[in-house]
Formats: structure tokens, C-alpha cells, sequence
């Protein structure tokens, strides 16, 4: 899963709030392309699967999942190999500090954009639907601490599950999704996806449905 996840992210690096034209003429799946003003450099994932992995490792080392230990292990994967990706404000904040608890004291988690819900997939492989909303709900309220960036992050991570655990088909994701947290997730998605969470949210249901 990271694997891919990384493959993924790195290849939609290129494309994120590009114009229209630029996506139709590039997006052909032959390589990773440079997007057309950030920095990054093409085939580099981003923040998303970085902070999918400091999540994955403070799993399986068994540690407390806490919102102090999760901003630790934040700050920890961004030291070790500090990319871009990030938002400015959030690279800015990450370089500043040394460890979880300064990054808690100085963060404003009021985002309701898509990042909480862009890192939790590998919380989907947890067997207990309780412990995912437990899980995705504390790993937002680092970052995201409002009732979207909550409602987005349970939902991303209810996806994965839904299809490790064969709980049914693809065209009844929505729909399990919805039963779980609230935000009509069985809608299908038809406008443009902005920077709001639950619009790439939507738009992942959707595409994977039809």
C-alpha cells in the first residue's frame, strides 16, 4: 500500500490545481510531470505520503496513539529527510521546531482542507471500525482540528477498509462510508474538486464507484 500510495501521490504532485488544459494535455499516465509553478521535483511524493508513513510506523511500533505522539512522529520523518510538499505555512513550522510539543504549541489546526484525510489510509487496516474513527479523528486534530477536517479523515480512512476486509462491492462504498460518518458520501461528486476536504473525499468515491 505505501508503495503505491507513493506512486500515486507523486504522480498527482504534477497535477494539483493545474489548469484544465494543463491536466488534459498531460495527464497520460506515460510520466511524472513537472507541475506548472511549485518546486517539486517530478516523481517526488509529498507531504501526504510522508505523514502516511510517520502514522504507519507509530502503528507498528506499538506506541501510544496520542495526538502528542503522533506530532512527534510528524515532526521525526520530516527531520530525517525534509521535502517539499508541504504547505509553506506547514514546512515553515515543521523547520522551526524539534519535536511534537513545540509543534503543538505553535500550530493553528484549523484547516478544513484535504491533508487530514490524504495520510490515513494505513489506518484502514485496522480490523475495528471504532478504533479507525478513534485513529483518524485524533491524527487530524494535530493538523485539522474542525469538524470537516474530523468528518474528511474518517471517511478516507473507512475507504481502504472497506475493501481489505471484503465488506462489499465497489458501487456500495458510498453508502458504507455514509453509514459511519455523516456528510452524504454516496452522492455522486460532479463539480469541480477545490481545496476543501470533503470535495477530494467526494471525488475519490465517486471515481472509484463509476
Amino acid at each position: 500500500m505505501m508503495l503505491e500510495l507513493a506512486i500515486g501521490d507523486a504522480y498527482g504532485a504534477g497535477f494539483e490545481f493545474a489548469s484544465s488544459e494543463f491536466v488534459k494535455r498531460n495527464n497520460n499516465l506515460s510520466e511524472y510531470f513537472k507541475h506548472p509553478y511549485h518546486k517539486l521535483i517530478p516523481g517526488s511524493y509529498t507531504d501526504d505520503t510522508q505523514m502516511s508513513i510517520a502514522i504507519a510506523e507509530l502503528i507498528i511500533e506499538n506506541e501510544k496513539f496520542t495526538k502528542e505522539n503522533i506530532a512527534d512522529k510528524f515532526v521525526e520523518v520530516f527531520k530525517r529527510d525534509s521535502r517539499r510538499g508541504y504547505s509553506s505555512r506547514m514546512f515553515n513550522l515543521l523547520q522551526k521546531v524539534d519535536n511534537g510539543k513545540e509543534l503543538l504549541e505553535i500550530i493553528k489546526p484549523i484547516s478544513d482542507k484535504s491533508g487530514s484525510a490524504m495520510r490515513v489510509g494505513v489506518i484502514g487496516f485496522l480490523p475495528d471500525i471504532d478504533e479507525i474513527k478513534e485513529y483518524a479523528t485524533l491524527q487530524a486534530r494535530v493538523t485539522h482540528n474542525t469538524r470537516a477536517g474530523v468528518n474528511n479523515a474518517i471517511a478516507s480512512a473507512l475507504m481502504p477498509h472497506y475493501f481489505i476486509y471484503g465488506l462489499g462491492s465497489r458501487k456500495q462504498l458510498g453508502e458504507f462510508v455514509s453509514s459511519h460518518v455523516s456528510g452524504n458520501w454516496e452522492k455522486p461528486w460532479e463539480e469541480k474538486v477545490g481545496s476543501k476536504g470533503y470535495m477530494s473525499v467526494k471525488a475519490a468515491i465517486t471515481a472509484i464507484q463509476e
